[in-house]
């Protein structure tokens, strides 16, 4: 099981990160949504199948010490590599096991949440197969499985582009040779195919697109000839089988929102209760590239009533501000940004105050009751006199702006701080990845790219035993001893500022890296 020739992710390591979309507490959060209690963070149990070297699993084991956490692969070699890193950082609470995922059985125990990403559409029938039995049969009560993969129709555009490669590496075993040759291939057909063909027009726009995709994220999502696509439906279908139903998309809340209203009137006819006709429709009509469903216990009664929803059971966050180049002079209105690029013009005073209050406590939540009395209080003289009413309004404005995306609910809220204390203290895993390379974790489950070996050192600087004036030392003696041992560094400065130490704490803060 362990070679290369019959374990290509042991000859060519697939990239991975940590996926936010993947977290329990979002998926904990998306169930209540639908009626649904989950087990709490504290003391939860989770799996991940196909967990590669852990850089998805590890990250919520640090933030949840009193959880249990399991990650199996089949690459001894990434296999190796997580358990140096939770070792590393110290984790008792994780396991990595090397196995086959057709060996996985109930000696592993009972998962309140499993997660199988980027495996199901690149595996055999048989290991499909076994993925929806290990959920059927090892999710506890009430507990949730997350499961994404290439979906229909669109897969089938990306099927064109793949038949060119594959066809052209059929007998290349080399891997570098392989994706070599798939490329030049897929460059060749675009080019030489009629660009006012529906074929040529496809093969055109995924030569664009793999030009941005590493090789070794191409050789195994593109280039593996087991790969397919499918329906919502066809997964659904095999998921009843094992006792189990679908839940929601992780994609929450849904894209409906999201398209324009000429596909909104076409699923109106599809009731609110049968939710996968739903989601097949928007598919349908939208082609659809990847799926990232959740599932549950059949007998489980959900929710499917928009109508019944109400924001006062979560935290609510947004990375927002106020508009710096506004576009929208009428009286009593105020504009603003989202992180995403939307600009949305305001006149409810409260909703104005609540999104002023969601903006200065970002990437941090609040509670729905405390945002609710911050935004009346701060919007006092502004509002009429009857409360009920004007936090009705309130509620119906972020209702609204929730389902388009732009403001966001948490069951249990994001385990960060805002606040630079006297001796700041950043995720220990961050500082761990950040002596190892670019990309780190923050504390909302997300991938972060820190430019420079300046920002990588400070982070490591913030392990909670030194005030500022300690940073600002040591961040002089790095860039002292990085100028002296480098001849061309007109990068780094000649000397580091307090003002510069707050500021990269103001930065670390909003980054999402400091600990609560």
């Amino acid at each position: 099981m362990g070679n290369a020739a019959a374990n290509p992710y042991d000859e060519v390591a697939y990239p991975g990160h940590a996926f936010a979309q993947t977290h329990p507490a979002r998926l904990a959060t998306i169930a209540h949504a639908h009626g649904m209690t989950c087990a709490p963070c504290a003391g939860m149990h989770v799996l991940e199948l196909g967990c590669g070297h852990g850089a998805n699993l590890v990250p919520m084991a640090a933030q949840h010490p009193t959880a249990r956490f399991v990650g199996v692969d089949l690459s001894a070699r990434a296999i190796d590599q997580a358990r140096r890193m939770a070792a590393e950082l110290g984790l008792a609470n994780i396991a990595f096991e090397h196995r086959d995922i057709m060996a996985v059985s109930p000696d592993l125990g009972r998962f309140d949440y499993i997660i199988v990403h980027g495996v199901y559409s690149w595996v055999p029938e048989a290991v499909r197969e076994r993925i929806l039995a290990i959920f059927g049969g090892m999710l506890t009560p009430r507990g949730v499985a997350y499961l994404s993969y290439n979906a229909l129709p669109g897969g089938r555009l990306r099927d064109l582009a793949r038949d060119v490669m594959l066809h052209a590496t059929r007998e290349i075993a080399d891997p570098a040779a392989r994706v070599a040759a798939a490329r030049l291939a897929l460059k060749s057909a675009a080019e030489a195919s009629d660009p006012d063909s529906f074929h040529g027009a496809a093969l055109r726009m995924r030569l664009t697109q793999i030009d941005g995709i590493p090789d070794n994220v191409l050789i195994h999502d593109d280039l593996n000839p087991l790969a397919r696509s499918f329906a919502l439906h066809e997964v659904i279908a095999d998921a009843r089988k094992h006792g189990l139903q679908f839940l929601s998309e992780a994609s929450f809340p849904t894209q409906f929102g999201a398209v324009g209203s000429p596909i909104l009137k076409a699923l109106e006819h599809i009731p609110s209760d049968r939710p996968v006709e739903r989601e097949q429709g928007f598919d349908l009509l939208t082609g659809r590239l990847f799926r990232e469903t959740l599932l549950c216990r059949a007998d489980i009664g959900l929710n499917w009533s928009v109508a019944n929803f109400t924001l006062g059971d979560y935290h609510l966050s947004a990375a927002v501000r106020p508009a710096q180049d506004r576009d929208d002079d009428r009286p009593g209105v105020e504009q603003f940004e989202f992180m995403k690029g939307v600009k949305l013009a305001v006149d409810l005073p409260q909703a104005k105050t609540a999104l002023r209050r969601m903006g200065a406590a970002s990437p941090g939540a609040i509670a729905h009751d405390v945002l609710v009395a911050q935004a009346l209080g701060d919007a006092a003289g502004e509002v009429g006199p009857d409360p009920a009413r004007e936090q009705a309004r309130l509620d119906e404005a972020l209702t609204v702006m929730f389902r388009a995306g732009l403001v966001e609910i948490h069951r249990e809220p994001p385990l960060l701080t805002i606040v630079v204390g006297e001796r700041p203290l950043a995720s220990p895993v961050a500082r761990w990845q950040a002596r190892n390379g670019e990309v780190v974790t923050d504390l909302r489950h997300r991938a972060v790219r820190l430019n420079g070996g300046m920002m990588r050192r400070f982070l490591c600087l913030l392990d909670g035993s030194r005030d500022e004036a300690a940073l600002l030392a040591d961040m002089n003696a790095f860039v002292a001893a990085a100028r002296a041992a480098d001849a061309d560094a007109g990068e780094l400065p000649e000397r580091v500022t307090a003002a510069e130490i707050s500021a990269h704490l103001r930065e670390m803060a909003g980054l999402a890296l400091l600990c609560g």
